[in-house]
């Protein structure tokens, strides 16, 4: 699902229906999404500490300091990436979803959806989890992805949004997506000899 969700901006791309923007908007947006099942993640958790007195502090302090790194890299989208630049930001564009993402939102919904379903609970991932480290976790994921997916934005857009620098850019997000995926359920795998519940 993970490969799947990273495969369609590589074809809007190829096809020339996407820009540098939309790229690095769908990756933003991706970050969100990525928070919003950790909050479903840590209220489900049941691993070590993970009280309900615990959640009612930890899941409000986890949503306002993952929020606000969230918004501001959205800025910086908007205002490194966006046509208009600084001058034609405004707070509200970042709650408008481009027309031609909306397909590619909803499959990595699914596809983050598809992994909550499959290994967190499925897996019972959630017997194990605490909220330490699910605090920590997006963060983990997220900060290599911020650098790589800015880093890679500055080169294509310094060289033009030439096509190869497109591809190149979203190959290496899937790459470093695909490796983060595996360590991040790694780590809340049981122990060998441990039987599952």
């Amino acid at each position: 699902a993970l490969l799947a969700a990273n495969l369609l901006p590589l074809v809007a791309v190829l096809n020339g229906q996407w820009t540098l923007f939309a790229v690095m908007y769908l990756y933003w947006a991706e970050n969100g999404i990525v928070g919003g099942y950790n909050v479903l993640k840590m209220a489900l958790a049941r691993g070590r500490g993970a009280s309900a007195g615990s959640k009612l502090v930890m899941i409000p302090f986890f949503i306002v300091h993952y929020g606000i790194f969230w918004f501001v890299h959205g800025v910086f989208v908007f205002v490194l990436f966006g046509e208009r630049g600084m001058r034609g930001f405004q707070l509200g564009q970042l709650a408008l979803v481009p027309p031609t993402l909306w397909g590619a939102l909803r499959l990595l919904l699914l596809s983050h959806g598809t992994s909550f379903i499959n290994n967190y609970l499925a897996r019972q991932e959630y017997q194990r989890a605490t909220l330490e480290q699910l605090m920590q976790q997006p963060y983990s994921r997220v900060l290599i992805l911020h650098v790589v997916v800015l880093a890679g934005g500055f080169v294509v857009m310094f060289l033009g949004q030439p096509l190869p620098a497109l591809v190149l850019l979203i190959v290496l997000k899937t790459g470093f997506d695909l490796r983060a995926h595996l360590r991040e359920h790694g780590r809340l795998e049981p122990a060998a000899g441990v039987r599952r519940a």
